[in-house]
């Protein structure tokens, strides 16, 4: 890899082992799978292989062992290191800021306009909300619902705005904070049209 200059830094380890959530997951994540193939499986079907796959990742994430690369700038010649990383966003801390930041940057620097906006958050009855966890594709379908929803309900408030539409950014999840099945939309619009 080659960089300009003024881009080189000191190398500063993150030392993720270091972390209590990364002690946690070292420490009983087997244990956990353990539970779960003679407790839940049963019930809940077989432990999905791309938990491990996540976990694994997650584990060698930031540490120099699992990898780096050696920076050089084309100008002066300084060199850097930068220590892979899992890029799991829904699992990894760090990464998951990191991507994050960066999506909340590029919606404001090229997409949303300078007025003002509101968080929605669209979450639906428990009874149906399997199907969208075993269907991924209705999730798109479910986005496109929480909109028109959004643009009934602000046209409807907007007395006298003939034509009135709005705009939406929105995503799906499909857990909620206690990692329990809960697909949900949550999407930022203008608070106008």
């Amino acid at each position: 890899m080659v960089a300009e200059c003024g881009a080189v830094g000191l190398f500063r380890a993150r030392k993720p082992q270091e972390t209590p959530l990364y002690r946690l997951v070292e420490a009983l994540y087997d244990t956990v799978k353990g539970v779960w193939e003679e407790r839940f499986e049963h019930r809940y079907g077989f432990w999905r292989g791309f938990v491990d796959d996540t976990v694994n990742r997650y584990l060698d994430c930031g540490r120099i062992e699992s990898g780096f690369a050696r920076v050089r700038c084309s100008d002066c010649g300084d060199e850097f290191l930068v220590v892979t990383s899992c890029q799991m966003r829904g699992f990894c801390p760090s990464c998951g800021a990191k991507r994050a930041a960066a999506f909340a940057a590029f919606l404001v620097d090229e997409v949303l306009e300078q007025v003002g906006h509101a968080m929605w958050t669209l979450s639906l009855p428990k009874m149906i909300r399997p199907y969208f966890v075993h269907h991924p594709e209705l999730r798109g379908k479910l986005r496109r619902a929480a909109f028109e929803t959004v643009q009934e309900m602000m046209a409807a408030a907007a007395v006298g705005c003939e034509g009135f539409r709005t705009g939406m950014v929105a995503v799906t999840a499909t857990s909620g904070d206690l990692l329990n099945v809960n697909p949900h939309v949550h999407a930022i619009a203008p608070r106008g049209g």
